[in-house]
């Protein structure tokens, strides 16, 4: 993929905007000099300077008015003093690339102004393996070169998805916590492995091959869960005990329906 040529500047420099530079430089899809990162803590900009070689400063008032792009990414509750800042200083064609949960496009305009050009995202927490989906949506301000800089931009984090605003609580509670689920059920089995006689280095190694296997007949064959359950239990079988002991102790469908629901309507708690 060709290297992103624009100036970005990320207004607030937590974890999220730290895996966002990672998996941007990591994919090779920006160089460190453009990327700047407004950060009130002077330790933290300090350890994002040293680990990234990108600029971090307390005041990024200046690189903000040269930006092609601005990254906001604070907490909901600071979206107001951080868009009266903007205001007085942004330009008409910077566009504003916001990840705060649960903050519509609507809120930005209202703030800023509904000349500006605004972008919502929820950004792929994969990003690191290049991974993972981000999901968009922008206002209808952006030029045809503007949207394909943000899909350029996005695709250097992963694959996206372009959907209306309704579904981004569900996303990020049902796409953003999936990894969760897959971690946790990587981990039992990991435990499960040892329990049955295996080294936990052991156990983590077949898991691990046995999920990338999984993934891989799915995607390629297009093939339902449900089917290759199908194939790989037979009569009177060890996989089908195996899956009559699961069923047993509760099934996997109450509890990830549970999970995902709590997530969902926790965005839309943060969002109010």
């Amino acid at each position: 993929m060709k290297k992103v040529d624009k100036r970005i500047v990320f207004y607030g420099g937590g974890k999220m905007a730290e895996s966002i530079i990672r998996g941007l430089l990591g994919n090779d899809t920006l160089n460190p000099e453009n990327i700047t990162v407004g950060e009130m803590i002077p330790a933290r900009c300090s350890y994002l300077t040293d680990t990234y070689g990108i600029t971090a400063v307390t005041d990024a008032s200046e690189a903000i008015k040269a930006a092609d792009m601005v990254l906001v990414g604070v907490n909901p509750p600071q979206i107001s003093s951080v868009t009266s800042i903007l205001k007085t200083i942004l330009r008409l064609d910077t566009i504003v690339l916001s990840y705060a949960c649960g903050v519509a496009i609507s809120v930005f305009e209202e703030q800023l102004g509904s000349d500006k050009k605004i972008v919502r995202i929820v950004p792929n927490t994969l990003s690191q393996s290049g991974n993972g989906y981000s999901l968009a949506h922008s206002n209808e301000n952006l030029s045809e070169d503007d949207k394909a800089f943000v899909d350029q931009l996005l695709q250097g984090l992963g694959k996206v998805l372009y959907m209306e605003e309704s579904k981004f609580d569900s996303f990020q509670g049902y796409g953003c916590t999936g990894p969760l689920w897959v971690y946790k059920f990587i981990e039992a089995m990991i435990d499960a492995g040892i329990y049955v006689g295996f080294t936990r280095a052991e156990a983590r190694e077949l898991i691990l091959e046995n999920m990338l296997g999984v993934v891989k007949v799915l995607q390629e064959t297009g093939a339902s869960p449900t089917a290759k359950i199908e194939e790989l239990t037979s009569p009177g079988g060890v996989t089908i005990e195996a899956l009559r002991a699961l069923q047993e102790n509760g099934s996997y469908l109450t509890p990830t329906i549970a999970s995902m629901e709590a997530a969902v309507k926790k965005c839309a708690i943060v969002a109010s």
